[in-house]
């Protein structure tokens, strides 16, 4: 249910509406209305033809009577009775309200009855201080008070429970709207067990959109509340009786029958006994173009008769309801056809949403095919919904697996509305928005959805702040989490996290960098994780409340868990002391498995390094048992390892193995001179290496975490990776390094490691810090990437624009966070005689399926034709410079086993013809004595293209057929690749490549692998 704010939001984009429609009529008679409820209850509406001025200014005006004085407060009538003369004044005019209503005033005070006290409304808000100016004028010239009732003031007084009646007559408001009645504690209350007798003793209805109002409350609690469930069949008695006493009101027949249908649907979990009035509901708005306020109500009901469907508690036909959901959707387009100035069409176009991203109704073949709904009944779904909203829990979101009616239809509205946001600020959009956030998992793969979900981010800042953003943000991330879409939840979870921080909102902040921590953390990337965890921590430690304080030490203790998975076993166990410090202090029953999950995680990690190191690494031990020792957790761990002693200990491989399976850093690598860093993501296993003290390891922890959240970022972006490993060693200068200096490539350095260098802590400016690492993991991303410079530009630019920066920092720099431990420890992790777990096998942890690389179909640039020409073009110009080589090797024994191999992998004959020519012309090069190094000249390549275009001759260098193993073939195939993919427009920065990875990017993406041209038999015996 819409919150009052809410509903008042509504209330007053549906009064702007008046204001641009000229709809002077309903908003005198719901001013007319609200006057007599809050204002002054013997007032009677004037009788001259407003239009034509013949009222004198007046809309209303009160009638004399004694009841004031005689009966006080015996009634809302009578404690709202006055004797004074009140005249009652209403405008619609949108443009100079003030001097409109100095005119009015003239009008009413200088013609007819002398007055007393003058209330005028207007649909426009009028400022303070011009409502003060225009009071003290009132009161100067014609000696009457002034009362002003503007939009704002109206529509908060009609968002009450007992005047939102009004708002539904004269308004055209859904009444699904109407705001709660006040509640006590009692099972029954008070004012429900009054209408139940009312109503059971009311054998007659007038028809009135008051008597809806009035008894909309009781059959709506009696239907959502177990204990008045009992009573369902006598409120829909009289909701029957009132339906039959409408005839003649569609605003209110339409309405009771709406009311009725979803009092059975919650009530009784079933249709079938008010299938009838379901029908006569879509037949009659079938017919005639339905009331705005309607539309809604409409569209709910279209829901909850699809569910019904499923249970197969209703006779009412897939192919009614569609045909229904049809007329609606036609009905609406008619209306939007027509609408009249922006406010009504951002309504239509809501409301046009709602439909088109309601759930795609089933066909009466896959009703037939399918067993009933085993989803929980609708009472249970409201109760459970109760629950977690008492809670304070998300509610439920869209199944992953669910479908809309028309998701590119509801997209390409929303997009039309979010360009009317901006001029149309009154248009409420909670309804719409929450609506958004909960089928986040099936709208977030549409082009459209970021831009969408920006502008009513940014509409939702401006008008209820940024905490309130925060709160929708937060929405999706749980939906997208609940729909195993943990890199689209990420995203919304900074989003929440940067809306809550400037909101001023810390517990929320702080929430959400837990949350974020953790799914880093499932993702297998334990230093982004750590970095969260600690903001996390700095966070609670920077509040005054102290409801956040346990958060230190939960950040404390989820940060070592994550150097535990970075492989830092040491250190961890040193980061969890400090934070089981905290939780001693700092969290109410400290010690609780139950309540702090975190703190069993940790030392069930302690466990494990404590008894590994004592199997594989005992000279470690004395920088682990006597940390541990000093918690006082002894008496926790001794048992848990007593456990399984019986268990044979884990071999140093299976130590690594369970490790790598696990996508887990290597055990022990904090241990000796230099530490050790490895994670996998997007089909690259990433290696950081860097000298083991306090200022180099804090350096390699920040690129790693920037490196991990910016990898987390560009999935789903077609980086054309060339899978591998990647191995880095981090430098730290004390002056501030160049950008252009920041990465060396490691062919460059004449080494099989790219090198890094980073300034110093502390020596940079906070965001030229931020934009350094950036810049190196950057940079080293691209040597893996084949998309060409502009190409891959644009990806990076697209990095930014979703809000990179804000995901690197959040509110302190990484190496403040993580400084928590002295140089001595640093220290002694350096004498430590041995090395981590395994450290003679190479690196290999699983990297998180969420992080695959799983773009299929042929990349941008690659054309069939143009590829198949190219291949053509191979088999005529190749042949020429080794016509004898080709006759020579298809005898040869050793070649021709070569060759079967080599076809098993998929090899063709433009390939093998390929690699052949490139060893032959590269041999011959070499003897003719040609530069084949990276300094090749122009006089070089012609000398190259010479020999690579001349007819091979007998006196020409015979090259051996022990040249043209496997591996040569397979490396000089690569190479000439590499012209291919130039040809692309892609670029190949990384010297040397792997042939076999690089090929298998154009063989998956370029069809390398796959195409072909008609050609003779290249090596045919």
């Amino acid at each position: 249910m819409d919150t009052p704010t809410q509903v008042a939001t509504q209330i007053r984009f549906h009064l702007e509406n008046l204001g641009e429609s000229n709809a002077h009529h309903p908003f005198e008679q719901l001013c007319l209305g609200l006057t007599r409820r809050r204002i002054v209850s013997n007032v009677m509406p004037a009788t001259g033809p407003v239009a034509a001025g013949g009222d004198d200014g007046r809309d209303g005006e009160s009638f004399w009577t004694v009841i004031a004085a005689e009966l006080p407060g015996t009634s809302v009538f009578t404690a709202l009775a006055t004797d004074e003369r009140v005249v009652l004044a209403v405008t619609t005019q949108r443009e100079d309200v003030p001097s409109k209503i100095r005119a009015d005033l003239g009008k009413i005070c200088n013609k007819g009855a002398s007055v007393d006290r003058v209330v005028y409304f207007t649909v426009t808000p009028v400022a303070v201080s011009k409502r003060h100016e225009l009071q003290a004028h009132a009161r100067d010239e014609y000696s009457v008070s002034l009362d002003i009732w503007d939009a704002q003031a109206i529509s908060e007084e009609l968002a009450s429970h007992d005047l939102f009646y009004l708002a539904v007559d004269y308004l055209h408001l859904p009444s699904s709207l109407t705001p709660a009645r006040p509640d006590d504690d009692a099972v029954l209350p008070d004012w429900y067990l009054e209408d139940r007798q009312h109503w059971r003793s009311q054998p007659l209805c007038t028809g009135s959109i008051g008597e809806l109002i009035d008894l909309r409350e009781g059959l709506r609690f009696s239907s959502l509340n177990e204990d008045a469930r009992a009573d369902l069949p006598d409120w829909l008695a009289a909701a029957h009786r009132l339906r039959e006493s409408s005839t003649d009101n569609d605003a209110v027949l339409s309405r009771i029958e709406y009311e009725i249908v979803i009092a059975a649907g919650f009530g009784m979990n079933t249709l079938r006994p008010v299938d009838a009035v379901a029908r006569s509901y879509f037949g009659r708005n079938a017919t005639r173009q339905p009331d705005p306020g309607v539309l809604v109500d409409a569209i709910t009901l279209l829901h909850l008769i699809g569910a019904m469907q499923m249970w197969r508690q209703t006779e009412i036909s897939v192919a009614e309801s569609s045909a229904w959901s049809a007329d609606l959707e036609q009905a609406i387009d008619l209306m939007l056809s027509a609408a009249d100035g922006p406010n009504s069409r951002a309504h239509l176009l809501m409301v046009a949403a709602i439909l088109a991203h309601g759930p795609q109704a089933v066909s009466e073949e896959d009703l037939a095919d399918s067993e009933p709904s085993n989803a929980p009944l609708m009472s249970e779904f409201y109760r459970s919904l109760n629950e977690a909203k008492r809670a304070g829990l998300p509610g439920r979101s869209a199944p992953a697996d669910g479908s809309l009616r028309d998701l590119d239809k509801g997209m390409k509205i929303l997009t039309e509305l979010a360009g009317l946001l901006p001029t149309t600020p009154v248009v409420p959009i909670d309804q719409l928005t929450r609506m958004f956030d909960i089928a986040a998992p099936l709208l977030v793969d549409h082009p459209k959805y970021l831009s969408v979900r920006r502008a009513f981010d940014d509409a939702t800042v401006e008008r209820s702040g940024k905490a309130a953003a925060g709160d929708r943000a937060h929405a999706r991330s749980i939906a997208l989490l609940n729909a195993n879409r943990p890199i689209e939840a990420l995203r919304e979870i900074h989003a929440a996290k940067i809306n809550w921080l400037q909101g001023e909102t810390a517990e929320g902040a702080a929430i959400m960098m837990i949350l974020a921590s953790r799914v880093y953390d499932s993702l297998r990337l334990p230093l982004a994780a750590k970095q969260y965890a600690l903001s996390a921590a700095a966070v609670a430690r920077a509040s005054d409340d102290p409801a956040l304080a346990v958060l230190i030490a939960q950040g404390l203790i989820l940060s070592a868990i994550d150097e535990h998975k970075a492989g830092q076993w040491i250190t961890a166990t040193r980061t969890f002391r400090i934070g089981i410090w905290a939780q001693a202090k700092l969290a109410g029953d400290p010690w609780s498995f139950e309540r702090y999950p975190y703190f069993r995680n940790m030392l069930t990690d302690q466990c494990f390094i404590l008894r590994t190191a004592r199997s594989l690494r005992p000279a470690f031990l004395p920088l682990i048992e006597p940390i541990i020792a000093s918690t006082g957790l002894n008496d926790l761990v001794e048992p848990m390892l007593a456990n399984v002693e019986s268990i044979p200990p884990l071999s140093e491989p299976e130590v690594a193995e369970s490790a790598d399976r696990s996508g887990m850093g290597r055990p022990f690598s904090d241990a000796g001179p230099t530490r050790q860093y490895s994670w996998s993501a997007l089909g690259n296993v990433w290696t950081l290496r860097a000298p083991n003290d306090r200022v180099h390891v804090l350096a390699a922890e920040r690129f790693a975490a920037a490196t991990q959240i910016m990898l987390v970022d560009l999935v789903g972006e077609d980086l054309l990776l060339v899978p591998g490993p990647i191995d880095i060693e981090i430098a730290v200068s004390s002056e501030p390094v160049a950008l252009g200096e920041v990465f060396l490539d490691a062919s460059e350095r004449d080494s099989t490691a790219h090198l890094v260098r980073l300034t110093v802590s502390g020596a940079l400016p906070v965001d030229d810090g931020q934009l350094e690492v950036v810049a190196a993991a950057m940079q080293v991303i691209a040597t893996q990437s084949l998309l060409g410079r502009s190409a891959f530009t644009q990806v990076m630019e697209r990095t930014f624009e979703r809000g990179l920066p804000h995901m690197l920092t959040c509110v302190r720099p990484y190496d403040e966070l993580a400084d928590i431990h002295k140089d001595s420890l640093f220290k002694e992790l350096r004498g430590l005689a041995g090395t981590h777990i395994a450290s003679e096998l190479a690196n290999a942890p699983q990297q998180s399926p969420a992080l695959a690389q799983t773009f299929t179909g042929t990349a941008v640039g690659y054309d069939a034709t143009v590829s198949k020409e190219t291949i053509r073009k191979r088999y005529e110009n190749l042949i020429p410079p080794v016509r004898i080589t080709v006759k020579r090797l298809a005898q040869d024994e050793t070649f021709v086993a070569v060759v079967e191999g080599l076809r098993e992998e998929g090899w063709k004959d433009w390939h093998l013809l390929t690699a052949v020519a490139n060893i032959v012309v590269n041999a011959r090069a070499i003897a003719a004595g040609i530069n084949m190094t990276t300094s090749f000249t122009e006089v070089d390549v012609r000398r190259f293209h010479a020999i690579m275009e001349a007819d091979e001759q007998p006196t020409d260098l015979e090259v051996s057929p022990g040249d043209f193993s496997s591996q040569s073939m397979w490396f000089h195939l690569a190479n000439a690749a590499r012209s291919t993919a130039d040809a692309w427009g892609l670029e190949v920065r990384t010297n040397p490549i792997d042939p076999r990875a690089f090929l298998a990017v154009l063989g998956e993406r370029f069809n390398y692998w796959a195409d072909d041209a008609e050609h003779q038999p290249v090596f045919a015996p």
